[in-house]
Protein backbone atom coordinates (compact mmCIF):
# COMPACT_ATOMS: atom_id res chain seq x y z
CA UNK A 1 0.00 0.00 0.00
CA UNK A 2 1.34 3.61 -0.86
CA UNK A 3 1.26 5.69 1.78
CA UNK A 4 -0.70 8.56 1.78
CA UNK A 5 -3.01 7.00 -0.30
CA UNK A 6 -0.61 7.41 -3.52
CA UNK A 7 -2.09 6.04 -6.82
CA UNK A 8 0.06 2.84 -8.16
CA UNK A 9 2.78 3.47 -10.30
CA UNK A 10 3.01 1.82 -13.81
CA UNK A 11 4.88 -1.54 -13.62
CA UNK A 12 8.14 -1.90 -14.82
CA UNK A 13 7.98 -1.18 -18.79
CA UNK A 14 9.23 -3.94 -21.43
CA UNK A 15 11.43 -1.09 -23.19
CA UNK A 16 11.95 -3.04 -25.97
CA UNK A 17 13.18 -5.94 -23.76
CA UNK A 18 12.59 -9.30 -25.48
CA UNK A 19 13.17 -12.46 -24.09
CA UNK A 20 16.83 -12.99 -25.86
CA UNK A 21 17.87 -9.33 -24.74
CA UNK A 22 17.10 -10.76 -21.11
CA UNK A 23 19.20 -13.76 -21.48
CA UNK A 24 22.08 -11.50 -22.37
CA UNK A 25 22.13 -9.54 -19.23
CA UNK A 26 23.00 -12.84 -16.90
CA UNK A 27 24.11 -15.55 -18.85
CA UNK A 28 27.42 -16.59 -18.13
CA UNK A 29 30.04 -19.40 -19.87
CA UNK A 30 32.24 -20.13 -16.67
CA UNK A 31 36.11 -20.83 -18.11
CA UNK A 32 35.42 -23.96 -15.04
CA UNK A 33 32.58 -25.16 -13.25
CA UNK A 34 34.51 -26.82 -10.31
CA UNK A 35 33.29 -24.26 -7.85
CA UNK A 36 30.07 -25.56 -9.26
CA UNK A 37 30.45 -28.53 -6.31
CA UNK A 38 30.85 -27.79 -2.81
CA UNK A 39 30.83 -31.19 -1.56
CA UNK A 40 27.34 -31.06 -3.51
CA UNK A 41 25.74 -29.69 -0.44
CA UNK A 42 22.04 -28.69 -1.26
CA UNK A 43 20.98 -27.48 2.43
CA UNK A 44 17.42 -25.35 2.87
CA UNK A 45 16.73 -21.90 4.16
CA UNK A 46 14.48 -22.29 6.99
CA UNK A 47 11.51 -20.75 5.33
CA UNK A 48 12.28 -25.09 3.60
CA UNK A 49 8.09 -25.62 4.10
CA UNK A 50 8.88 -29.31 5.41
CA UNK A 51 7.19 -29.21 8.48
CA UNK A 52 4.25 -27.08 7.15
CA UNK A 53 2.26 -26.02 10.20
CA UNK A 54 4.86 -26.32 13.16
CA UNK A 55 4.58 -23.61 15.53
CA UNK A 56 7.46 -20.84 15.05
CA UNK A 57 8.66 -22.30 12.15
CA UNK A 58 8.56 -20.14 8.53
CA UNK A 59 5.92 -23.18 7.07
CA UNK A 60 3.43 -21.70 9.77
CA UNK A 61 3.39 -18.31 7.97
CA UNK A 62 2.24 -18.77 4.48
CA UNK A 63 -0.70 -16.73 3.37
CA UNK A 64 -2.91 -16.06 0.09
CA UNK A 65 -2.29 -14.19 -2.51
CA UNK A 66 -5.83 -12.87 -1.61
CA UNK A 67 -4.40 -11.74 2.13
CA UNK A 68 -1.94 -9.05 0.69
CA UNK A 69 -2.43 -5.66 2.15
CA UNK A 70 -5.60 -3.17 0.21
CA UNK A 71 -5.12 -1.37 -2.66
CA UNK A 72 -4.26 1.95 -2.35
CA UNK A 73 -7.47 4.29 -1.94
CA UNK A 74 -7.19 5.31 -5.63
CA UNK A 75 -8.07 2.78 -8.00
CA UNK A 76 -5.60 1.53 -10.45
CA UNK A 77 -6.13 2.55 -14.05
CA UNK A 78 -7.16 0.10 -16.90
CA UNK A 79 -3.76 0.79 -18.23
CA UNK A 80 -1.60 0.32 -15.12
CA UNK A 81 -3.59 -3.45 -15.59
CA UNK A 82 -2.65 -3.93 -19.08
CA UNK A 83 1.07 -2.97 -18.59
CA UNK A 84 0.76 -5.55 -15.99
CA UNK A 85 -0.97 -8.19 -18.24
CA UNK A 86 1.54 -7.46 -20.60
CA UNK A 87 4.21 -7.56 -19.33
CA UNK A 88 3.71 -11.16 -17.47
CA UNK A 89 2.51 -12.52 -21.11
CA UNK A 90 4.81 -11.40 -23.39
CA UNK A 91 8.15 -11.59 -20.99
CA UNK A 92 7.92 -12.80 -17.80
CA UNK A 93 5.98 -15.98 -18.77
CA UNK A 94 8.35 -16.43 -22.04
CA UNK A 95 11.32 -15.86 -20.40
CA UNK A 96 10.24 -18.56 -17.74
CA UNK A 97 9.37 -21.07 -19.75
CA UNK A 98 12.71 -20.62 -21.88
CA UNK A 99 14.99 -20.43 -19.03
CA UNK A 100 13.08 -21.05 -16.10
CA UNK A 101 13.90 -17.46 -14.87
CA UNK A 102 13.02 -14.02 -15.04
CA UNK A 103 14.64 -10.42 -14.34
CA UNK A 104 12.34 -7.89 -14.61
CA UNK A 105 14.32 -4.09 -13.99
CA UNK A 106 12.79 -0.82 -12.30
CA UNK A 107 10.28 -2.51 -11.22
CA UNK A 108 8.72 -0.18 -9.17
CA UNK A 109 10.91 2.88 -9.81
CA UNK A 110 13.48 5.01 -7.59
CA UNK A 111 11.23 6.60 -5.23
CA UNK A 112 9.03 3.41 -4.10
CA UNK A 113 12.15 1.47 -4.22
CA UNK A 114 13.41 4.00 -1.78
CA UNK A 115 10.53 3.80 0.31
CA UNK A 116 10.74 0.99 1.18
CA UNK A 117 14.30 0.49 1.35
CA UNK A 118 14.24 2.80 4.25
CA UNK A 119 11.50 0.51 5.77
CA UNK A 120 13.68 -2.14 5.71
CA UNK A 121 16.82 -0.23 6.93
CA UNK A 122 14.08 0.56 10.45
CA UNK A 123 13.56 -2.99 10.44
CA UNK A 124 16.81 -3.57 10.74
CA UNK A 125 17.66 -1.06 13.70
CA UNK A 126 15.05 -2.84 16.06
CA UNK A 127 17.15 -5.43 16.52
CA UNK A 128 14.27 -8.35 14.88
CA UNK A 129 16.89 -9.70 12.39
CA UNK A 130 17.57 -12.96 13.30
CA UNK A 131 21.13 -15.73 12.02
CA UNK A 132 19.39 -17.04 9.06
CA UNK A 133 18.84 -21.07 10.16
CA UNK A 134 19.07 -24.43 7.97
CA UNK A 135 16.16 -27.18 8.05
CA UNK A 136 18.92 -29.81 9.38
CA UNK A 137 20.03 -27.56 11.90
CA UNK A 138 23.79 -29.34 12.30
CA UNK A 139 25.14 -27.65 15.40
CA UNK A 140 27.57 -24.95 14.82
CA UNK A 141 27.45 -25.41 10.77
CA UNK A 142 25.10 -22.13 9.88
CA UNK A 143 27.20 -19.44 9.87
CA UNK A 144 29.65 -21.42 7.60
CA UNK A 145 26.86 -22.28 4.77
CA UNK A 146 25.03 -19.09 4.95
CA UNK A 147 25.79 -15.95 6.06
CA UNK A 148 22.24 -13.47 6.22
CA UNK A 149 20.33 -12.11 8.93
CA UNK A 150 16.84 -12.75 8.41
CA UNK A 151 13.30 -11.77 9.49
CA UNK A 152 9.61 -12.50 8.24
CA UNK A 153 7.02 -9.85 7.06
CA UNK A 154 3.67 -10.05 6.42
CA UNK A 155 3.57 -5.98 5.06
CA UNK A 156 0.77 -5.40 7.43
CA UNK A 157 3.04 -4.93 9.94
CA UNK A 158 3.51 -0.88 11.17
CA UNK A 159 6.17 0.84 9.48
CA UNK A 160 6.24 -1.91 6.90
CA UNK A 161 2.87 0.17 4.13
CA UNK A 162 5.25 0.19 1.35
CA UNK A 163 6.69 -3.28 1.59
CA UNK A 164 2.81 -4.26 1.65
CA UNK A 165 2.61 -2.59 -1.13
CA UNK A 166 5.71 -4.86 -2.96
CA UNK A 167 3.57 -7.70 -2.04
CA UNK A 168 0.67 -6.44 -3.71
CA UNK A 169 2.65 -5.83 -6.49
CA UNK A 170 4.32 -8.95 -6.55
CA UNK A 171 0.99 -11.19 -6.28
CA UNK A 172 -0.72 -9.37 -8.87
CA UNK A 173 1.84 -10.24 -11.68
CA UNK A 174 1.75 -13.83 -10.25
CA UNK A 175 -1.77 -14.07 -10.58
CA UNK A 176 -1.94 -12.85 -13.78
CA UNK A 177 0.55 -15.77 -14.71
CA UNK A 178 -1.24 -18.41 -13.00
CA UNK A 179 -1.93 -21.00 -15.19
CA UNK A 180 0.62 -20.06 -17.75
CA UNK A 181 3.45 -20.99 -15.48
CA UNK A 182 3.79 -25.49 -16.68
CA UNK A 183 0.89 -27.13 -14.45
CA UNK A 184 0.81 -24.86 -11.21
CA UNK A 185 -2.15 -23.46 -9.52
CA UNK A 186 -0.64 -21.19 -7.34
CA UNK A 187 -2.60 -20.20 -4.24
CA UNK A 188 -0.61 -19.42 -1.57
CA UNK A 189 2.75 -18.05 -0.43
CA UNK A 190 4.94 -17.92 2.27
CA UNK A 191 5.52 -14.46 4.39
CA UNK A 192 8.32 -12.48 2.64
CA UNK A 193 12.12 -12.94 4.19
CA UNK A 194 13.54 -9.89 4.25
CA UNK A 195 17.33 -10.46 4.26
CA UNK A 196 20.53 -8.82 5.27
CA UNK A 197 24.16 -10.04 4.61
CA UNK A 198 26.48 -7.57 6.67
CA UNK A 199 29.23 -6.96 4.36
CA UNK A 200 31.60 -9.63 5.97
CA UNK A 201 32.71 -11.57 3.25
CA UNK A 202 29.50 -14.54 4.35
CA UNK A 203 27.25 -16.07 1.52
CA UNK A 204 24.82 -18.72 0.86
CA UNK A 205 26.46 -22.05 -0.60
CA UNK A 206 24.87 -23.57 -3.29
CA UNK A 207 21.56 -25.14 -2.37
CA UNK A 208 18.10 -25.75 -3.51
CA UNK A 209 14.88 -23.89 -2.40
CA UNK A 210 12.35 -26.76 -2.58
CA UNK A 211 14.44 -30.26 -2.99
CA UNK A 212 11.58 -32.25 -1.34
CA UNK A 213 8.27 -31.40 -3.12
CA UNK A 214 7.28 -29.14 0.16
CA UNK A 215 4.85 -27.01 -2.19
CA UNK A 216 7.24 -24.01 -3.40
CA UNK A 217 7.38 -23.60 -6.91
CA UNK A 218 8.26 -19.75 -8.25
CA UNK A 219 10.94 -18.23 -5.73
CA UNK A 220 10.64 -14.68 -5.81
CA UNK A 221 13.33 -11.73 -4.82
CA UNK A 222 13.56 -8.27 -4.80
CA UNK A 223 17.04 -6.12 -4.33
CA UNK A 224 17.49 -3.29 -2.60
CA UNK A 225 21.04 -2.29 -3.03
CA UNK A 226 22.06 1.38 -4.88
CA UNK A 227 24.99 1.87 -6.43
CA UNK A 228 25.87 -1.84 -6.35
CA UNK A 229 29.21 -3.07 -7.82
CA UNK A 230 29.55 -6.54 -8.35
CA UNK A 231 33.28 -6.67 -8.71
CA UNK A 232 34.14 -4.86 -5.42
CA UNK A 233 30.97 -5.99 -3.63
CA UNK A 234 30.71 -9.52 -4.70
CA UNK A 235 27.47 -10.64 -3.97
CA UNK A 236 26.28 -12.23 -7.27
CA UNK A 237 23.53 -15.22 -7.26
CA UNK A 238 24.74 -17.48 -9.19
CA UNK A 239 21.99 -19.80 -10.82
CA UNK A 240 23.15 -23.43 -12.11
CA UNK A 241 20.05 -24.20 -14.33
CA UNK A 242 19.64 -28.19 -14.70
CA UNK A 243 21.31 -29.35 -17.56
CA UNK A 244 22.38 -26.62 -19.45
CA UNK A 245 25.96 -25.61 -20.19
CA UNK A 246 26.12 -21.94 -18.56
CA UNK A 247 24.77 -20.58 -15.60
CA UNK A 248 22.89 -17.66 -14.82
CA UNK A 249 24.79 -14.70 -12.50
CA UNK A 250 22.23 -12.00 -10.91
CA UNK A 251 23.48 -8.62 -9.56
CA UNK A 252 21.13 -7.88 -6.74
CA UNK A 253 20.92 -4.17 -8.00
CA UNK A 254 18.50 -1.42 -6.86
CA UNK A 255 14.90 -2.68 -7.68
CA UNK A 256 15.35 -5.30 -9.47
CA UNK A 257 13.07 -8.56 -9.25
CA UNK A 258 13.81 -11.58 -10.10
CA UNK A 259 11.53 -14.82 -10.76
CA UNK A 260 12.90 -18.84 -10.94
CA UNK A 261 11.69 -22.14 -10.35
CA UNK A 262 11.99 -23.39 -6.86
CA UNK A 263 12.69 -26.99 -7.50
CA UNK A 264 15.85 -28.90 -8.38
CA UNK A 265 15.85 -27.04 -11.73
CA UNK A 266 17.44 -24.30 -9.93
CA UNK A 267 20.47 -24.45 -7.46
CA UNK A 268 22.04 -21.21 -6.69
CA UNK A 269 24.19 -19.44 -4.20
CA UNK A 270 25.21 -16.03 -3.29
CA UNK A 271 28.63 -15.49 -3.70
CA UNK A 272 30.68 -13.59 -0.80
CA UNK A 273 29.45 -10.35 0.12
CA UNK A 274 31.30 -7.52 0.31
CA UNK A 275 28.79 -4.71 1.14
CA UNK A 276 25.98 -4.91 2.69
CA UNK A 277 23.70 -6.79 0.85
CA UNK A 278 19.70 -6.70 1.00
CA UNK A 279 17.24 -8.55 -0.58
CA UNK A 280 13.28 -9.86 0.19
CA UNK A 281 11.95 -13.19 -1.16
CA UNK A 282 8.59 -14.44 -1.65
CA UNK A 283 8.01 -18.35 -1.90
CA UNK A 284 5.00 -19.05 -4.45
CA UNK A 285 3.10 -22.47 -3.75
CA UNK A 286 1.03 -24.78 -6.26
CA UNK A 287 -2.01 -25.94 -4.19
CA UNK A 288 -1.47 -29.61 -5.18
CA UNK A 289 1.98 -30.18 -3.52
CA UNK A 290 1.78 -28.12 -0.97
CA UNK A 291 -1.77 -29.87 0.21
CA UNK A 292 0.09 -33.13 -0.15
CA UNK A 293 3.27 -31.64 1.47
CA UNK A 294 0.61 -31.10 4.53
CA UNK A 295 -0.68 -34.56 4.06
CA UNK A 296 2.46 -36.45 4.89
CA UNK A 297 3.78 -34.16 7.57
CA UNK A 298 0.62 -34.56 9.35
CA UNK A 299 1.10 -38.62 8.60
CA UNK A 300 4.57 -38.03 10.10
CA UNK A 301 3.26 -36.48 13.35
CA UNK A 302 0.63 -39.01 13.61
CA UNK A 303 3.33 -42.09 13.32
CA UNK A 304 5.34 -40.43 15.96
CA UNK A 305 2.89 -39.94 18.53
CA UNK A 306 1.83 -43.54 18.04
CA UNK A 307 5.73 -44.12 18.39
CA UNK A 308 5.76 -42.71 21.96
CA UNK A 309 2.75 -44.11 23.21
CA UNK A 310 4.40 -47.58 22.23
CA UNK A 311 7.81 -46.82 23.84
CA UNK A 312 5.93 -46.13 27.17
CA UNK A 313 4.10 -49.34 27.27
Amino acid sequence: MATGGEAEQPPAKLSGDSVESMRRIFITRPESREEDGQGGREEQPDGSGLCPGKAGEAGAVEGTLLSSPPPPKKAPHREHRRDAQRLVLHYIVPCMNAYGLCIVDHFLGHRMAERILQEVLALQLSGKFQDGALASQRAGSSKAIRGDEILWVEGSEPGCENIGYLLKRMDKLIMHADGKLGHYKIRGRHKAMVACYPGNGTGYVRHVDNPNGDGRCITCIYYLNKNWDSKLHGGILRIFPEGKSYVADVEPIFDRLLFFWSDRRNPHEVQPSYATRYAMTVWYFDAEERAEAKKKFRNLVDAGKTEAVLNED
